[in-house]
């Protein structure tokens, strides 16, 4: 019975022992080693998908903006794109780079588009950091009945 006592009493503070076993102190330190790394990757991998999906929310929200701005009737040509370009400019900050947008019209229809790069975290290749979004809507026209 004292054989079983000595064997699972803790160790005394201060004796230099660690409570493993001399074998299981280095899989300790291997697992460590493997884990960390791994948490790493899936916690830069998680703020980067929030940063994607940020550019991808501020894309679409500046294209809808766009679309508001001109299609009111007597909307001048660009007036969608300057003012998806004064909404990005005002709240998207560097969330989104390389912007690019573009607008189309026709006598009853606008549609404005926005595209861009979110902020890269990890320089990893084959990230999708590209953004492409667009709004579309009926202008406003007079009509006769």
């Amino acid at each position: 019975m004292t054989g079983l006592l000595r064997r699972c009493r803790p160790p005394r503070a201060g004796s230099g022992q660690s409570g493993l076993p001399p074998g299981d102190r280095g899989a300790v330190a291997l697992e460590f080693a493997i884990l960390f790394p791994l948490v790493l990757v899936l916690t830069f991998g998680g703020v980067q998908v929030a940063f994607w999906f940020q550019a991808r929310a501020m894309c679409q929200a500046a294209a809808q903006a766009g679309v508001r701005a001109s299609r009111v009737l007597g909307a001048p040509v660009g007036a969608g794109r300057s003012a998806a370009h004064a909404y990005l400019t005002a709240t998207a900050g560097d969330t989104v780079g390389a912007a690019s947008i573009s607008e189309s019209r026709t006598p009853t229809a606008v549609s404005v588009g926005c595209s861009g790069t979110a902020l890269q975290v990890m320089p990893l290749p084959g990230l999708p950091l590209g953004v492409d979004q667009s709004a579309a809507g009926a202008r406003e026209r007079f009509t006769h009945r």
